[in-house]
């Protein structure tokens, strides 16, 4: 449940907030605008009703009339002309409990207080998939500000103005308690009991699901981070393809939400499993205790093992848990931002009214008096100059600081942020016993990953080897035609005796170009052995 004002101030109107929850076509009287709704869906109109006391005059009934008198007895321009309660329904209800709830809770609003009501069912919203709007059918109870009698409007009901007068957190008590009652009659114990405690915050949820003994709510819920709602202008940004960073914020918690209750429900699946089994050493150790029993015989208590979880589970909560740590730590740093940086505007403010006044150095018949006066001025304005200075520096350090913790470390950054570190340590704070799980399921896993590049270089070690002995014998086990010898010759040719016209056996294509550079060399030798005889003779002639 929320509670809203409609007031001038803010440049909204009764006449036109009643014309879009209903769903209807009203002229405001005191502006002359039109405010054309008619043709609006996701409205049920055969439930939209006024509510009214019993000597409230018959025109209260006509939804125009109605409201054009509420803004008619407002003569101030900053006056609150009405007041919304914008209720959920519980979504277990028919189309005929919903409506019946709703008139209960708008007729007690008439008996407590004296004041019109008009309420409103709307169904969810097109947009509740994306996480636009409301998802489950909702109300908009509009209530006047002044109570009404035979003559028509008289004096505010200002109890539901003051904060402290406790009459809001009342409402929300009274309307969980209807809810509960309606969901009993239709035969949700279950759903009754948790709307009964709705309206508490989650520390009193839990407390009173634990009561009750709802652990299947306590799981769901534990871990689940508050969510804030997009507001008008937001979604209607949404709506139209971009983006904003509110819409993303509220984006980061919903699936971190979703995170918990997949966990919730993986949690529940295998205990579920594990009820399902049989328990054989449960049944076995109460035999021996009953055989212990009829014997006289005391036995000793088997010391219970500690469940272990499963390794992925600790680490999808302690993920969870450190992305709800993060998600404070970044909306913590982003006020200490916004304040940093309107003391920063402030003093860049001050630090030009401070330029402007500078103390002119003194000129004309009378300089070398007033030069004194103008010493100690000059000295004050720029100590006064370096202390503005000096904090706008720091400001822009801690600005600079502040932005390490509201971003996330980069792909190529081996470190984790300072945010990132900070909402770690705080979630070890939090929750101490899961911290030590993930060190342990990390440490395991380390372990096995170190194990498993054992086994894989082992692996590939010994498949090079086999490959190098595979490929030795492929070439001993080849065709006899085609394995080499040492002469040159294949086994076959040898074993025939092939030899060629003289006799000797068949060069081979190795032979061949072995003795084709033999041959080569010897002619060298010669031509070089010819040339120095020829150079001698040719010297004994002279």
């Amino acid at each position: 449940m929320s509670v809203k004002t409609i007031g001038r101030s803010d440049g909204r109107c009764a006449t036109a907030a009643c014309a879009y929850r209903s769903g209807a076509r009203i002229e405001d009287q005191r502006t002359g605008k039109i405010f054309d709704y008619s043709g609006r869906g996701g409205v049920t109109r055969e439930d939209c009703a006024i509510y009214a006391p019993p000597n409230a005059p018959a025109w209260v009934q006509d939804r125009s009339t109605l409201w054009n008198a509420v803004e008619a007895a407002e003569i101030r321009v900053n006056s609150t002309v009405a007041r919304e309660f914008e209720i959920a329904l519980p979504a277990d209800l028919d189309d005929a409990g919903r409506r019946a709830l709703v008139a209960q809770f708008a007729n007690a609003l008439v008996e407590r207080h004296g004041i019109v009501v008009d309420a409103s069912i709307h169904e969810p919203d097109a947009y509740a998939g994306k996480g636009q709007g409301n998802r489950n059918h909702h109300a908009h109870v509009l209530c006047s500000t002044r109570r009404i009698g035979e003559e028509g409007f008289g004096p505010k009901s200002r109890e539901l103005d003051n904060q402290r007068s406790g009459e809001v957190m009342h409402w929300r008590g009274t309307f969980a308690a209807m809810c509960g009652d309606a969901l009993e009659q239709a035969g949700h114990s279950l759903q009754a009991a948790r709307w009964r405690a709705g309206y508490l915050l989650k520390a009193g949820q839990l407390e009173a699901a634990l009561e009750r003994g709802d652990t299947a709510f306590i799981a769901e819920n534990e871990h689940r981070t508050p969510t804030k709602h997009y507001g008008p202008n937001v979604i209607q940004i949404e709506r139209k393809g971009r983006t904003t960073d509110q819409g993303d914020k509220a984006r980061v918690v919903e699936g971190l939400n979703a995170e918990v209750i997949d966990l919730a429900e993986a949690r529940a699946r295998i205990e579920a499993e594990r009820q399902d089994e049989p328990e054989r050493r449960g049944g076995l150790l109460a035999a021996a205790r009953e055989a212990s029993r009829d014997s006289n015989i005391r036995m000793l208590d088997t010391p219970s093992v500690p469940k272990v979880r499963p390794p992925e589970i600790v680490l999808r909560e302690w993920r969870a848990e450190n992305e709800r740590q993060y998600v404070g730590v970044v909306a913590k740093a982003e006020k200490v931002d916004s304040y940093a940086r309107r003391l920063l505007r402030g003093h860049e403010r001050r630090q030009e009214a401070h330029r402007l006044q500078k103390p002119q150095a003194p000129a004309g018949m009378f300089a070398s008096v007033k030069r004194g006066a103008y010493d100690v001025a000059a000295k004050a304005w720029e100590q006064t100059r370096a202390a503005i200075g000096k904090r706008i520096a720091r400001l822009g350090e801690q600005i600079d600081r502040l932005a390490l913790y509201m971003r996330r470390a980069l792909p190529w950054e081996d470190n984790q942020s300072p945010g990132e570190r900070l909402a770690e340590r705080l979630a070890v704070l939090a929750k101490p016993e899961l911290a030590a799980e993930a060190q342990a399921a990390k440490e395991k896993g380390m372990a096995e990953g170190t194990a498993d590049a054992q086994r894989q270089a082992e692996t590939r070690g010994i498949a090079e080897r086999d490959g190098r002995l595979a490929a030795q014998q492929d070439l001993t086990l080849a065709e006899p035609s085609q394995a080499p010898l040492l002469d040159g010759r294949t086994i076959n040719d040898r074993m025939a005796g092939k030899a060629d016209a003289k006799g000797k056996p068949p060069q081979t294509e190795q032979e061949r170009r072995v003795a084709e550079a033999r041959e080569k060399i010897r002619a060298s030798r010669d031509k070089e052995r010819q040339d120095r005889e020829q150079g001698k003779d040719r010297g004994r002639g002279r």
